[in-house]
C-alpha cells in the first residue's frame, strides 16, 4: 500500500506551525478532542503523537494542497487514458470501415453497423474555478423512449442469435 503522507510530518516545531495555521489552541484542541492543556504541553516540547500531527496536517493548507495535486494528476493521467482509448476506437472503426469497402463480409459485420461516435465534443479545462460545460444538445434522458432503431442485419443477426442460445438449450 502506498501512503501519501510525508515521513517528516513529525515534532512539536511543525505541530506548533499548524496550530497557529489551524487558529490557535483552542480550536485544535476541539479539532482533536483532547484538552488545552495538553495541546499547551505539545507546544512546549512534550512528545507529540504522530497521528495528531498527521491529523492537522491534512487539515492545513500543505495537506489540502496536496490531496488537490493528486486529484489533478489523476484526473489529467485518467484524460489522457480516456484519448489513447478514443483514438484506437477510431482506428479500429476505420479498419471495419475498410474491410467493409472490400465487401470482405464477415459473420458479425451487422453488429459494426452502428457503431456509436466518441468524438471530443470539447477541450477539457482544468481550472478550479472552471465549471463544466454542457453540450448544446444535452437534454435530460427521455424515461419511456422507444429504442433507437436498429438495421434489419443487425436485427436477423440478433434472431439467429437467440434461435442459437435457445437450440443450445435443449
Amino acid at each position: 500500500m502506498f501512503f501519501h503522507a510525508p515521513s517528516s510530518v513529525s515534532g512539536s516545531n511543525l505541530m506548533r506551525m499548524l496550530i497557529d495555521e489551524l487558529g490557535g489552541p483552542k480550536r485544535v484542541c476541539k479539532y482533536l478532542d483532547v484538552t488545552e492543556r495538553t495541546v499547551w504541553r505539545w507546544m512546549a516540547g512534550a512528545p507529540v503523537p504522530r497521528a495528531s500531527v498527521l491529523a492537522l496536517y491534512w487539515e492545513s493548507k500543505y495537506g489540502r494542497s496536496q490531496i488537490f495535486t493528486d486529484q489533478v494528476n489523476e484526473i489529467r493521467l485518467l484524460y489522457r487514458q480516456v484519448c489513447i482509448l478514443q483514438d484506437q476506437y477510431q482506428k479500429a472503426k476505420d479498419i471495419i470501415t475498410g474491410l467493409r469497402a472490400m465487401h470482405a463480409g464477415s459473420a458479425n459485420e451487422p453488429l459494426f453497423e452502428e457503431l456509436p461516435d466518441l468524438g471530443h465534443q470539447q477541450p477539457p479545462t482544468f481550472d478550479a474555478d472552471a465549471t463544466p460545460l454542457l453540450p448544446h444538445d444535452a437534454s435530460a434522458p427521455i424515461q419511456n423512449a422507444p429504442p433507437a432503431p436498429v438495421s434489419p442485419r443487425a436485427t436477423q443477426a440478433m434472431l439467429a442469435l437467440e434461435r442459437t442460445r435457445a437450440a443450445a438449450r435443449r
